[in-house]
C-alpha cells in the first residue's frame, strides 16, 4: 500500500507539467544586430568590407544562420537599413550575399537596367526619410541585358513594354557614343558605368529631399559596377551637388 501514494504524487506532478509547460528560453538577439553604421562613410566602408568577404569566399553575415529565428523576431518590431541599394533584375546580381548583409540592414529596389521610375524613387525617400538609411548606391553591373537591348536597338522601339527600358535610359547612347574601332563588348562596359553613373545623378535631379540630404552631408548617392565574373563591387565617388542659390529679394 505505500505505493499509491508515490503513484498518486507521479500523478499530480505530470497534471502539473502539462498545465505549466516549460517555457522555451527567449530568443536571443543577433550579435550583430545593433552594429548599423551611422555615417555615410561608415555605411560604405561596411559595404565594401563585406563585398571583399564576399569576393574571398569569407561570407559571415550571410553564413550565420543559427541567429536566424533571433533575427526574424528582432525585425518584427521595425526596421533600419543602413543602405539602399538600387541594382538590376539580374538574377546573378544577389545583392545581399555580394555585400555579405543579412535581412534588416539592406533595402533593395530591383529594375532591368538599374533605372528606378518614379516608384522606384519615391521608395528611396521613404527608405531615407523614415528608416534613416545613410547611403544610396545605384549599381549596375557586367553583362547587362537591358543595357545590351537598348544598345542593340539602335534607337528602333523595342517590342511590347521594353521601350520603357529605353524610357528610363533616354540619352545613354547620345552621351556614350561607340568609339572608333572600339568593340561591342567593351562600348557595352562604358555603357553600363555610364548608366549607373547617370541614374544616380537623375534620381537626385527629380528629388528635392535626397538632394538637400545630400547637400546636408546627411546621405551619399554612389555609383557602383558589380562584375559578374570576379564578384568585385567598383564603387565610384559620391555624387556632389550644388546648393541651390538663394533667392535675392
Amino acid at each position: 500500500m505505500r505505493l499509491v501514494p508515490i503513484l498518486i504524487l507521479a500523478t499530480a506532478l505530470a497534471l502539473g507539467a502539462e498545465e505549466h509547460p516549460a517555457q522555451p528560453a527567449k530568443a536571443k538577439a543577433p550579435a550583430h544586430a545593433a552594429d548599423m553604421p551611422n555615417s555615410p562613410g561608415a555605411a560604405l566602408t561596411e559595404l565594401g568590407a563585406g563585398n571583399a568577404r564576399f569576393v574571398a569566399g569569407k561570407r559571415v553575415r550571410t553564413l550565420d544562420t543559427g541567429h536566424d529565428a533571433a533575427m526574424r523576431a528582432a525585425l518584427t518590431g521595425g526596421q533600419a537599413p543602413f543602405a539602399v541599394v538600387i541594382t538590376c533584375s539580374d538574377s546573378r546580381v544577389p545583392d545581399a550575399l555580394l555585400f555579405d548583409q543579412e535581412a534588416g540592414r539592406l533595402f533593395t529596389i530591383r529594375e532591368a537596367g538599374n533605372a528606378p521610375d518614379t516608384q522606384g524613387i519615391a521608395s528611396v525617400e521613404y527608405a531615407v526619410e523614415h528608416l534613416g538609411s545613410k547611403l544610396v548606391v545605384l549599381m549596375g553591373h557586367s553583362s547587362c541585358g537591358a543595357v545590351k537591348a537598348v544598345r542593340e536597338a539602335h534607337g528602333q522601339p523595342l517590342p511590347g513594354n521594353l521601350w520603357s527600358l529605353q524610357a528610363g535610359m533616354a540619352g545613354l547612347l547620345e552621351s556614350t557614343p561607340q568609339a572608333p574601332n572600339e568593340d561591342a563588348k567593351a562600348h557595352g562596359a562604358r555603357l553600363e558605368e555610364a548608366n549607373a553613373r547617370r541614374q544616380a545623378q537623375a534620381m537626385l535631379d527629380r528629388s528635392t529631399l535626397l538632394r538637400d540630404l545630400t547637400v546636408a552631408g546627411k546621405l551619399w548617392v554612389v555609383p557602383a559596377v558589380y562584375n559578374l565574373a570576379s564578384g568585385k563591387v567598383q564603387f565610384f565617388k559620391p555624387i556632389s551637388v550644388m546648393p541651390a542659390p538663394q533667392a535675392h529679394h
